[in-house]
């Protein structure tokens, strides 16, 4: 009867890969941060530009334009 053997690394032992994968994951999560960052940045940016035009279309009295705007 044929056995076969498997090698089974040693989770233990920590090879190269496992160490680079840490190290990279601390840069990965700063730049996705950074980007979530961005985003929400520009998203503020066009609601503050939108509540500005609200405001306009409402001291001009124009509820039409403002309704069609919305």
């Amino acid at each position: 009867m044929a056995s076969s053997v498997t090698e089974v690394s040693n989770p233990q032992q920590g090879g190269k890969k496992g160490k680079d994968k840490n190290k990279d994951l601390p840069v990965l999560v700063d730049d996705k941060l950074a980007e979530v960052n961005d985003s929400i940045i520009t998203l503020m940016g066009r609601v503050n530009e939108m509540e500005k035009r609200i405001e306009e279309l409402k001291s001009e009295g124009d509820l039409g334009e403002l309704r069609g705007e919305m």
